[in-house]
């Protein structure tokens, strides 16, 4: 099992071009086509100065893909949809790959043509894939190697796990994370964490399971620790669905310290 088709999101910020290389190492591990999109939040403004720019980004694109030997696709803005919000745009694109990788806004991210604050929680709800969001901070030389999966038992976690599968399948180590403020709780996600990891051995993948009891600290908090203790590169978790707030997701996608996937 392995993504096909992997879409990266670039743009005029400053870690566009760190993105795109975690997403051609990757494509290059998964043996996948590596699609580009590149699309700003107002793709008509200073239209001159950005076609020159997106057109110096293609052609290094292009070059560093042919260099590594991955299929490579630049994605063109379509005509009929160039003037809906980024999100809108970036949607539809996903629709046509397996897995999406976007950024992190900027704690310091400006108006237009700056990409919105809340575009990973967005696309993570409405775009039907799985999104993998890299850290406005920090630098990722590779992601996968060390996966923790948090996990809280429901539609949003069961949709990450699987759609994180081609990643599970080339760690080095992975974790499966739960949480628990009672006992009853802790031996409840014991046994469902243990059937969890027999289903990731039928797929090839060795997990440690861990159900850890916390009190006085919140759940998001809690496990950036364990992702910080753990030395993790990816984390695997639920997103937030329409009918139900996850606050959570919506808090790691905020102060994320390694890459997450979430689906929901």
């Amino acid at each position: 099992m392995a993504y096909k088709n992997i879409l990266v999101h670039l743009d005029q910020t400053s870690r566009s071009a760190a993105r795109f290389d975690l997403a051609l190492d990757l494509a290059k591990r998964q043996q996948a086509c590596l699609s580009a999109f590149y699309a700003t939040s107002m793709p008509y403004l200073f239209h001159g100065a950005e076609k020159r720019h997106r057109e110096k980004v293609q052609a290094e694109c292009a070059g560093q893909a042919c260099q590594a030997g991955v299929e490579f696709v630049w994605v063109p803005e379509v005509e009929d949809l160039s003037h809906p919000p980024l999100v809108a745009r970036l949607n539809y694109q996903s629709f046509f790959a397996d897995l999406t990788m976007v950024g992190q806004p900027g704690t310091d991210a400006g108006p237009p043509p700056a990409p919105p604050r809340d575009l990973p929680e967005k696309m993570v709800l409405t775009s039907g894939r799985p999104v993998l969001t890299i850290p406005f901070s920090g630098n990722f030389q590779k992601v996968g190697s060390r996966v923790m999966i948090a996990w809280r038992s429901g539609r949003a976690s069961a949709r990450a796990l699987y759609d994180a599968l081609p990643l599970l399948t080339q760690a080095e180590v992975v974790h499966l994370l739960s949480f628990a403020i009672t006992k009853a709780e802790r031996e409840q996600s014991e046994e469902t964490l243990k059937k969890l990891a027999g289903f990731l051995a039928q797929h090839g993948v060795t997990a440690v399971t861990e159900s850890r009891l916390i009190s006085g600290i919140g759940f998001g908090d809690a496990l950036l620790n364990r992702v910080a203790e753990e030395g993790i590169d990816l984390l695997v978790i639920g997103g937030a669905l329409p009918s139900a707030p996850a606050p959570m997701a919506g808090q790691l996608l905020k102060q994320m310290t390694v890459p997450v996937l979430m689906s929901s």
